[in-house]
């Protein structure tokens, strides 16, 4: 018998949410289609080109939540949708405390608090 193993170790939550991204010293503005406590999924125009760079800052403003959360982030990976580019980015550098601010917000869009 095969199994199939889940590659997701947490849950991921569908939202809409805009965020910052710094890539390469450049400012971009890309929406916010999932999020789970280690990564999160990023959809922008397809025509918006980024530098390149694997390393990203993300800057997070999440309903309910008193402060913007700020993460370093490494690129997963990147997949064109149509018009849209969709990039996978994970938590590399990101405190205590804002993991807690993501943590906190899944829990209560889950209804587990």
């Amino acid at each position: 018998m095969l199994m199939i193993k889940e590659r997701r170790l947490s849950p991921r939550i569908t939202v809409n949410l805009t965020a910052g991204e710094t890539v390469g010293g450049k400012y971009f503005l890309p929406l916010v289609s999932d999020i789970s406590p280690r990564s999160v999924r990023l959809e922008s125009p397809a025509g918006l080109e980024r530098p390149p760079s694997h390393q990203v800052m993300l800057e997070l403003m999440l309903p309910g939540c008193p402060d913007i959360v700020r993460a370093r982030c490494r690129v997963l990976r990147e997949e064109n949708h149509g018009f849209f580019k969709s990039r996978v980015l994970y938590f590399v550098n990101i405190s205590p405390y804002h993991r807690q601010l993501i943590n906190g917000y899944l829990k209560r869009c889950l209804g587990r608090q």
